[in-house]
C-alpha cells in the first residue's frame, strides 16, 4: 500500500511510504518517529487524507499529543451534536479493560479468547465456547439531558414523527442494555444516579445491539456529517460501535473505574506489564482488523518479554489490514519477520531509504546484543558487499557511473564496512571479512543471502588475481578458508574474495584531467615514479607506480569536509571532473563480477 504522508513536526515536505503489511520506524530518539505516525492519524482525524482507511492508533504510554489531537476531535464532534465515529480512533491505557472485555465476549476464536485459554485465566462453556468467567465492572449513569432529548423524542412522536431517537438503533441498543444489566423496568423518565453494574461476558449475547442502517442526512437528530459517520460504524461489530460511544467522554460509562476479572478472581491489574500491553494490543486486532484499517503502534513492542515481542510481529504480518509501527527493540528490529523492505529510517521526520544498511549497523553497533543482531539483520539481505569502509562502495559505485556503467543493476547489493584485518604480511589477507561470514553462518534465524563479496584494500599484499575476471584472489590457502564455513542445511551462500589492484579505492581517484583542475598533478608526476608511469591526459594510469602509492592526503582534501569525512557532493563534483578514458579497468572489471553473479 502507497501512503501520501503529510509533512511532520520535523519535516515539511510531504513524502511517499510504501507500507508491505508492516512498516517499522526506526531511528534515535528524536528522530522523528512519532511524528510521523502523528501526522497520519491528524490527517485522518481531520478528514483531509486517507479517506478509504480507518485509523486506530496506540501509544504504549500516554501521549499528549495524541491525547491533545483527539480531544480537540471530541469536543468539536460533541458540539456538533455528532456521535463517536470509529473511523479514527486513539487508544490509551483507559480504554484497555473495555477492549479486551469486548474481545474475550465476542471473538471465541481471537487472540484475546487464546491468550486468556492459554494460561488458564478463563472458562468456556463445552457447546458454544462461551467466556463463562471474565466479568467486567463498571460505573453508570444517565445524565439530565439524555432524559430530557428522549422525553422530547416522545413527544414528537406523539405528534405523529417516526424517526426520533427512540427510534434510532443505538437508543435501542442502549435500551436493552439497561433492561438485561441495570434495571428492567427503567423508562427514561428520571436519570440514573452513578452505580456499579457487571457485565458478565456470557450475558452479553443477552443484548439486542442492533446494526445501524444506512442514515440519510435530514433525518431527526442526523446532519450530513453524521450519518456517513454512522454509516462508517458499520464496519465494526455493533457490541464495539455500542461500548465505544457509551465510554466516549464519559457519557454513559466511567471508563476510569473499571475493574477485569478473570478466572478464579484474577484482576487485569495483577498481570504484569507485559501480559497487560499484549493482551491491549489483542484487542485491537481482534476488534478492528480488516482490510480497510491502518494501525498506527507507537513503541508497542515497549514493556514485553522477547518471547511475546516475537509473538508481536508474528501477529503484525498476519493481519488483514497495514500498520506502521516504530520500534527502539533490537528483538523487534531483527525479527524474522521484519524483512528489510519493512524497516525504515527516519532522520529528522523524514523516511530516509539511502544508506540504509550503514545506518542500521551503525546503531545497532552501540547496543548490547548487537553483535548477534546485526547478522540476524544482515541473513535478511540477498546480497552483501563488505568493504574495508562503506565510504568505498559510494566511490565505487560514482566511478562506474561516470564511466557509463548502469549502477541500478547494484541496487540489490548492500554494503558494509567490515575490516580484512591485514596490517602485516603474518597476517592471512582478509582473515577479517572471512571471520565474519563464520559469524553470519551461525545465526540462528533463517538465512536469505546468497551472494557474499568479500572487496578487500589491497595494501601492501602480494596478491595473484585470477586472470580471467581481474578481481577475484586466486590462492589455495583462501580457498581452504572460505569452504571451511560451514552454511545452515538448505541455504546456498556463495562468498568471493576480491580485491581492489590498486592500495585502495581513493587511488582509482588518480586523474590527470581531475588534478590538473586542483593544480594538485605535479604531487603525482614527480620523480618519485618513473616518468613513463605518470599520469597522462585520457590514460587510466593502470601501471604498479600509481597503484601502490599512499593518496590520501591528496585525494582526501578534495572530497572530505573537516569534521564531517565523505561529502557525497564534494565526491561527484571530482568525478565529475573525470574524463572516462581515465577511469581504471579495475572499476568495470569489478561491475562486470558482482552483476554476474546477481
Amino acid at each position: 500500500m502507497e501512503l501520501i504522508l503529510a509533512p511532520n513536526l520535523l519535516h515539511d515536505q510531504p513524502q511517499t511510504l510504501n507500507i508491505n503489511k508492516v512498516a517499522t520506524l526506526i531511528g534515535e530518539n528524536g528522530s522523528g518517529k512519532s511524528s510521523i505516525l502523528q501526522s497520519v492519524f491528524e490527517e485522518r482525524l481531520n478528514k483531509r487524507a486517507h479517506h478509504h482507511l480507518n485509523v486506530v492508533c496506540f501509544s504504549s504510554g500516554q501521549n499528549e499529543n495524541y491525547s491533545e489531537k483527539f480531544g480537540i476531535y471530541l469536543k468539536r464532534e460533541r458540539q456538533a451534536g455528532r456521535g463517536l465515529g470509529l473511523e479514527c480512533l486513539y487508544f490509551d491505557k483507559p480504554w484497555s479493560k473495555l477492549l479486551i472485555f469486548l474481545a474475550t465476549a465476542t471473538k471465541r476464536s481471537g487472540k484475546v479468547r487464546s491468550f486468556l485459554r492459554e494460561r488458564g485465566y478463563v472458562t468456556e462453556s463445552a457447546f458454544a465456547g462461551d467466556d463463562q468467567t471474565t466479568c467486567l465492572k463498571c460505573a453508570f449513569k444517565i445524565d439530565k439531558n439524555y432524559v430530557n432529548r428522549v422525553q422530547d423524542a416522545l413527544k414528537r412522536e406523539e405528534s405523529g414523527e417516526v424517526d426520533t431517537l427512540r427510534n434510532t438503533p443505538y437508543f435501542r441498543s442502549l435500551d436493552s442494555f439497561i433492561n438485561t444489566f441495570v434495571s428492567n423496568d427503567y423508562e427514561f423518565e428520571q436519570p440514573l444516579r452513578k452505580r456499579t453494574i457487571e457485565i458478565p461476558a456470557s450475558r452479553l449475547i443477552d443484548v439486542s445491539f442492533d446494526y445501524p442502517r444506512q442514515p440519510q442526512a435530514g433525518e431527526e437528530g442526523i446532519e450530513a456529517g453524521e450519518a456517513n459517520t454512522q454509516a462508517q460504524n458499520t464496519a465494526f461489530d455493533p457490541e464495539v460501535s455500542f461500548f465505544t460511544q457509551a465510554a466516549d467522554n464519559d457519557y454513559f460509562i466511567d471508563k476510569q473505574g473499571y475493574k477485569l476479572v478473570f478466572k478464579d478472581g484474577i484482576e487485569l491489574d495483577q498481570l504484569s506489564d507485559g501480559e497487560y500491553q499484549l493482551l491491549f494490543l489483542y484487542a485491537l486486532i481482534d476488534l478492528f482488523d480488516a482490510p480497510n484499517t491502518l494501525f498506527l503502534f507507537d513503541e508497542a513492542d515497549s514493556h514485553l518479554h522477547y518471547k511475546n515481542v516475537e509473538k508481536l510481529w508474528s501477529l503484525l504480518h498476519s493481519i488483514q489490514g497495514h500498520a506502521i509501527t516504530t520500534t527502539h527493540l533490537l528483538d523487534s528490529i531483527s525479527a524474522k519477520e521484519n524483512r528489510i523492505e519493512h524497516l525504515k529510517v527516519v532522520e529528522h521526520g523524514r523516511i530516509n531509504e539511502d544508506d540504509k544498511i550503514k545506518q542500521l549497523i551503525s546503531r545497532l553497533s552501540v547496543l548490547s546484543r548487537a553483535k548477534s543482531v546485526e547478522f540476524e539483520v544482515c541473513g535478511k539481505l540477498p546480497n552483501i558487499a563488505l568493504l574495508d569502509d562503506y565510504n568505498d562502495w559510494i566511490i565505487f559505485t560514482k566511478l562506474a557511473a561516470r564511466a557509463g556503467l548502469d549502477i541500478n543493476r547494484l541496487a540489490t547489493v548492500h554494503a558494509m564496512k567490515k575490516s580484512s584485518s591485514y596490517a602485516t604480511a603474518n597476517e592471512t589477507f582478509g582473515k577479517g571479512k572471512i571471520d565474519w561470514l563464520h559469524g553470519l553462518s551461525k545465526i540462528e534465524s533463517p538465512l536469505v543471502t546468497t551472494q557474499i563479496f568479500l572487496i578487500c584494500d589491497r595494501d601492501e599484499a602480494a596478491l595473484d588475481w585470477n586472470a580471467a575476471n581481474g578481481v577475484q584472489v586466486n590462492g589455495q590457502v583462501y580457498r581452504e578458508l572460505l569452504n571451511a564455513i560451514q552454511w545452515p542445511r538448505g541455504t546456498n551462500v556463495s562468498p568471493y574474495l576480491l580485491a581492489w589492484k590498486r592500495r585502495e579505492i581513493k587511488n582509482y581517484l588518480l586523474s590527470y584531467t581531475a588534478l590538473a583542475h586542483h593544480n594538485l598533478l605535479g604531487q603525482i608526476n614527480n620523480g618519485d615514479i618513473a616518468q613513463r608511469n605518470h599520469l597522462q591526459s585520457n590514460n587510466p594510469g593502470d601501471n604498479d607506480d600509481i597503484r601502490r602509492m599512499n593518496v590520501k592526503d591528496i585525494i582526501n582534501p578534495l572530497i572530505n569536509t573537516d569534521g564531517e569525512g565523505l561529502d557525497p557532493a564534494k565526491l561527484q563534483a571530482y568525478i565529475d571532473l573525470i574524463p572516462p578514458d581515465e577511469i581504471s579497468e579495475d572499476i568495470t572489471n569489478m561491475y562486470n563480477f558482482i552483476i554476474g553473479k546477481l
